[in-house]
């Protein structure tokens, strides 16, 4: 097995199990964050975080696919780390600029639903 190849196998098992366990976490605590802001509208929150959990993955997984890609040969170990360390760094990067972008939406609806316009 080359050394390029294994070096891509281990790229989308660390950029896929990082997807799949921050999805589950995002998932799991992000109910209660949900229940917070649409107090009048509990019956939303479950099915609104199973479409976020699902558009969570197809934007993430097809970030890392999309982002599969190498112009150089890998004809090292430095190569290969360096290479790993931009293709995971990157895919980090926009993990929690998601993350943040999220946040900030329900951040502002949240004030939009709970405060008064002033008159």
């Amino acid at each position: 097995m080359s050394l390029s190849l294994l070096t891509f196998i281990l790229y989308l098992l660390v950029a896929g199990n990082t997807t799949y366990f921050l999805g589950r976490s995002l998932y799991t605590n992000g109910e209660h964050f949900l229940a917070s802001i649409f107090l009048s509208r509990p019956e939303i929150v479950q099915p609104l975080n199973k479409v976020l959990l699902a558009g969570f993955y197809l934007i993430n997984i097809g970030f890392v696919l999309l982002f599969f890609t190498q112009q150089h040969n890998l004809s090292g170990m430095q190569s290969c780390v360096e290479f790993l360390s931009k293709k995971l760094g990157a895919v980090y990067l926009v993990l929690g600029c998601m993350h943040l972008f999220n946040i900030l939406v329900f951040i502002t609806i949240e004030r939009k639903l709970y405060t008064n316009p002033k008159h």
